[in-house]
């Protein structure tokens, strides 16, 4: 069975009418696996990317705290996040991906966002919708931005419907194992990082000052 997760998303069309332009993204529920290859955890959540800049990937990193709500930009890049999901891998049940209520492209939570830009999926593990911040952990990311595996992951124009697929080899599709693998490990913030570096060099120091 299949999980169907739904974004639709309303975008103003060239006759100046509210045209809607449907996203289905094809994902079995036994996709989605832990760092370990093991069928990820009941509850995750899944983030909808859209890289804001027009460019040709998708590349989003996470930053343990950061704020990974619906409208955020993702920390030093301009992947921007346009909808969020729970996903239970328990089951395949039809999922729904909702944007704010009336929002076109050009406004609201799809400011910067248009047509043809690429877009990709964020799963993260041990997470619920209730935490709006990146929590210590991994997640994966997949986009099919050259269209390698089944239609290319690019924003729809108005009125029109578009279904992508992520279904692993093992589950009867074409897109590789490995891709379903939440490999990608959420870096500490900078400051951490700086504290790690501080106490190695106070460490350093110290054992040459013993000599």
């Amino acid at each position: 069975m299949k999980k169907l997760l739904i974004a639709t998303i309303a975008a103003v069309s060239l006759v100046g009418m509210q045209a809607i332009a449907s996203v289905s993204l094809h994902i079995d529920a036994l996709d989605l696996l832990d760092h370990t290859g093991s069928l990820a955890p009941l509850n995750a959540v899944g983030l909808w990317i859209v890289d804001t800049s027009g460019g040709t990937s998708l590349s989003p990193t996470l930053t343990l705290g950061e704020n990974i709500a619906v409208g955020q930009t993702l920390l030093g890049s301009t992947d921007k996040i346009i909808g969020d999901n729970d996903i239970n891998t328990s089951t395949a049940t039809t999922g729904y991906l909702g944007l704010d209520s009336g929002g076109t492209y050009g406004s609201g939570v799809l400011t910067s966002v248009a047509a043809g830009y690429k877009f990709g999926i964020i799963w993260l593990v041990n997470q619920s919708l209730a935490v709006t911040t990146a929590v210590s952990g991994y997640y994966g990311e997949f986009n099919d931005a050259a269209g390698a595996y089944s239609t290319a992951w690019v924003l729809p124009p108005d009125g029109s419907t578009s279904s992508y697929d992520m279904t692993t080899v093992s589950e009867g599709g074409g897109v590789p194992n490995s891709a379903g693998i939440a490999n990608l490990q959420i870096i500490p913030e900078p400051s951490s990082i700086m504290l790690v570096v501080v106490g190695l060099l106070g460490g350093v120091g110290l054992i040459r000052r013993r000599r």
